[in-house]
């Protein structure tokens, strides 16, 4: 059985979108970086690049979804300092990502290998 051509990383960042990133080589070639499965918006909210990763609806919603929840594990006044959340919430968190991420490998078969990377 051969490798998959494109690795990914899976693991949302504050405020992007989107939870897949380019992870080698081939990935990058064809996907370039950023936020793979996310669109970029202007300031007028119209759609200035499209999504290079397209995802069914239910979990480009949940993706959305959970890219919003996360914000706000971070104290914005002191994003150094401890997290809003107690880790009750963060288990949840991982639960939920860890959910999606199945789905994700599930939808993109066997030419993406997704790596999770949420912690």
């Amino acid at each position: 059985m051969s490798k998959p051509a494109y690795r990914l990383r899976f693991f949302f960042d504050y405020n992007c979108g989107g939870c897949l990133w380019s992870d080698n080589n081939a990935a990058y070639e064809k996907l370039g970086n950023g936020t793979l499965d996310a669109e970029t918006f202007d300031l007028n909210g119209n759609v200035t690049q499209e999504a290079r990763i397209k995802l069914p609806y239910s979990i480009r919603q949940k993706t959305l979804e959970l890219d919003k929840l996360y914000v706000q594990s971070l104290n914005w006044d002191d994003p150094a300092g401890k997290s809003l959340w107690d880790k009750i919430k963060w288990d949840s968190f991982y639960q939920m990502t860890r959910d999606l991420y199945m789905q994700i490998c599930l939808t993109l078969g066997d030419e993406y290998e997704v790596v999770y990377k949420q912690r």
